[in-house]
């Protein structure tokens, strides 16, 4: 990707943000999301994370903020 071939982050890391990716993600589908490409996700969380954010689920809701209007995953829920 570019843009984050400077950052690299220890496997704990990257535990958790595939976890939030796959939370996410699952949120997309549950609101039938047809618009938000995978690629697209995973640049949102890598972007928290370069940033420093660690919590999974902030990580979550930070990265679908980033990509749709609250109101659409926040209501599915």
């Amino acid at each position: 990707m570019r843009g984050f071939h400077r950052g690299s982050f220890d496997p704990q890391t990257l535990v958790v943000l595939e976890a939030a990716f796959d939370e996410a993600w699952l949120t997309l589908k549950a609101i039938g999301n047809r618009t938000v490409r995978p690629d697209e996700l995973a640049r949102s969380l890598l972007r928290l994370a370069m940033e420093g954010e660690r919590d999974p689920v902030r990580l979550h809701d930070g990265a679908l903020k980033g990509l749709l209007p609250a109101a659409a995953w926040r209501e599915a829920g």
